[in-house]
C-alpha cells in the first residue's frame, strides 16, 4: 500500500550472493574464495551492505601495507661486520669433528638431558 501514498520503498540493507558481488564489483566465486562476511538467516546467506564496507576498508589497508613492505630495503647492520667484508686469503679447512671445533671455540661439549 506504500506505492499508492507515493512513499518509495526503502533500499534494502542486506543482499543475497549476486547482489553482494554486483556491489564489490566482482564474481560469486571470488566473494566466496575472499571470505566476505555474511549473516546467516535460515538457510540464507546474506551480506549486510555496512559489513562489506569495513571488509573492504579492512581488505584495502591490508594489501597496501603489504605492497609498502616489499618496496623497504632490507635493514643493513653495520656493526656485525663494521661495514667491512673479510677476506680469508685462501682455503679453509674445516674442523673433522663437531667436537674438535667446540674445543678449539672453548664451547662445552657435554650433552643435555632431554626434557619430557
Amino acid at each position: 500500500m506504500k506505492e499508492e501514498a507515493g512513499l518509495p520503498l526503502p533500499a534494502a540493507r542486506c543482499l543475497n550472493k549476486e547482489q553482494a558481488g554486483d556491489y564489490l564489483g566482482i564474481g560469486v566465486t571470488l566473494l566466496t574464495e575472499l571470505g566476505v562476511p555474511f549473516i546467516k538467516l535460515g538457510r540464507r546467506c546474506l551480506y549486510d551492505k555496512l559489513d562489506l564496507d569495513v571488509w573492504l576498508d579492512d581488505y584495502k589497508s591490508r594489501e597496501r601495507g603489504r605492497a609498502g613492505k616489499e618496496k623497504t630495503l632490507w635493514p643493513m647492520k653495520l656493526e656485525s661486520t663494521d661495514g667491512k667484508i673479510l677476506v680469508t686469503g685462501g682455503l679453509l679447512q674445516p674442523s673433522r669433528t663437531a667436537s674438535e671445533y667446540a674445543k678449539v671455540l672453548g664451547l662445552k661439549t657435554e650433552k643435555k638431558p632431554k626434557r619430557c
